[in-house]
């Protein structure tokens, strides 16, 4: 099964994360660049996560999921390994129409996290729809080493164009223009 790649606006999006060790942890800072509104709940945090909540103003509940957690959440992240939580998590998750992803198991899931490029504005997401994660860890790689290092500058060049430049055939030469003489 091949999964659509669909970008979405998480901007202060509320997305509940249940679990906060490791893998947990990995689901945080993927999501902190991108402004959700996050809230951790597990039976027990560990350091590295309760550090990085703490200074990103994550709030965290130290104990068990309750399905009060999902009381207006757009978004859950099941990290912890009981697959009978994941399972009950996503079932609650599918009723209440809540997107849910559940680490590691891909029958509890709704979505999947891409390996991602991210500059400024620029995001690539590569998946393998979660048939093996590590090559596309290895693609991105792949993609960061090959990335020209002004992108930053020319995505603010075009957009600046695309603002003040009519619509239309004109505007649309001038920035494929601009990208060829850039980037080749």
């Amino acid at each position: 099964m091949a999964l659509f790649p669909m970008f979405i606006d998480l901007t202060g999006k509320k997305v509940l994360i249940v679990g906060a060790g490791n893998v947990a942890l990995r689901k945080i800072e993927k999501l902190i660049p991108f402004s959700p509104d996050i809230t951790v709940v597990a039976k027990k945090v560990s350091d590295d996560v309760r550090d990085i909540c703490s200074s990103n103003g994550i709030e965290v509940f130290e104990r068990p999921f309750r399905i009060e957690d999902l009381e207006g959440k757009d978004m859950v992240i099941v990290a912890v390994d009981d697959i009978q939580l994941q399972k009950e998590i996503f079932e609650y998750c599918r009723d209440l129409k809540i997107p849910v992803n559940s680490v590691d198991s891909p029958e509890y899931c709704d979505f999947i996290f891409p390996a991602y490029v991210k500059i400024d504005d620029i995001v690539i997401g590569i998946t393998t729809s979660g048939k093996a994660p590590g090559l596309s860890a290895k693609i991105r790689e792949i993609i960061e080493n090959c990335l020209p290092d002004n992108l930053e500058d020319l995505l603010n060049e075009l957009s600046h164009i695309r603002e003040k430049e009519k619509k239309g055939k004109e505007r649309q030469e001038l920035i494929k223009k601009i990208i060829r003489d850039k980037l080749g």
